[in-house]
């Protein structure tokens, strides 16, 4: 549709017809990214907090719509990349994320940490230099006070505060470890997240929320005998990309709903609606 004719259409915004609201709605969505400056101008241009209140929704609509069908062909795709969907779910919260500066500074940190990897350096040695590089070198450090609060469980905010929970730091050293070669996986057990390393010879996880904290295989199994928790490792599969994006987007419906943030919260809670019915 033409910019002209869809400046019009949003002279439609205050009319109390439910047909005409459910038929604008329609041609809003349609219209995707096109109508997005046309109702952040109209919003500016308002001063009615009802009229703006119904712009907000809009925009979320519109934004749900571009995110769900992202995520829907990411998922289709034979390669599935972590990155751009965990930067495609941050979206969802901020429009106007600038995505370049992100993969700019994630560039860096493969770049950097690679430049410090031995080059005949085992798998345990590399995962330890990437230890050093990611928490005393760039000072990447577990959030204690806060930790779910929802800006914590976003990637771009791990990448600008260096400050992050058990789900974004794991993800980050997963993503990390497998750019740089290392065939790792990534494990949920109750709430905390752990990177798995097993090639046959060697087994051990990785804490990233307590600095790259390395456990044997026995260690953990000990652990989980002192928390009453199954002692069988097989039991904890490793996380598929597709499931690591739907737990992240089940946390953020959490943390919003405990933060009262309802709005972000209903916003979530769709997405993930959405892409539990394409499952």
């Amino acid at each position: 549709m033409a910019v002209e004719q869809l400046k019009a259409l949003l002279q439609l915004l205050d009319d109390p017809d439910p047909q005409v609201q459910a038929h604008l709605e329609e041609v809003l969505l349609k219209a995707g990214r096109q109508a997005i400056p046309l109702l952040e101008q109209k919003w500016l241009e308002t001063t009615d907090p009802h009229l703006q209140k119904r712009i907000e929704e809009l925009l979320d609509l519109i934004q749900l719509e571009i995110i769900g069908q992202s995520l829907y062909e990411w998922r289709l795709s034979p390669e599935q990349p972590l990155f751009p969907a965990l930067m495609a779910v941050a979206q969802l919260r901020y429009p106007s994320l600038n995505l370049n500066k992100y993969i700019s500074a994630y560039r860096r940190l493969i770049h950097t940490t690679w430049l410090q990897l031995p080059s005949h350096g085992d798998p345990f040695e590399k995962l330890l230099t990437l230890n050093r590089q990611l928490f005393v070198q760039e000072k990447f450090q577990p959030e204690l006070t806060r930790p779910s609060a929802p800006r914590y469980y976003f990637l771009h905010e791990l990448l600008d505060t260096h400050r992050g929970n058990s789900f974004s730091l794991t993800i980050l050293y997963y993503l990390l470890a497998s750019e740089l070669g290392l065939q790792v996986s990534t494990i949920a057990i109750g709430s905390r997240y752990l990177i798995r390393y097993f090639d046959g010879n060697l087994h051990f996880y990785i804490d990233p929320y307590q600095r790259g904290l390395v456990l044997l295989a026995e260690q953990l199994k000990q652990i989980l005998h002192n928390i009453g928790l199954s002692e069988n490792l097989a039991h904890y599969a490793s996380l598929s990309h597709p499931y690591l994006i739907l737990r992240l987007i089940q946390h953020l419906e959490q943390a919003y709903e405990r933060e009262q943030e309802y709005d972000k919260y209903e916003l979530y809670a769709a997405l993930r609606q959405r892409i539990n019915l394409q499952l």
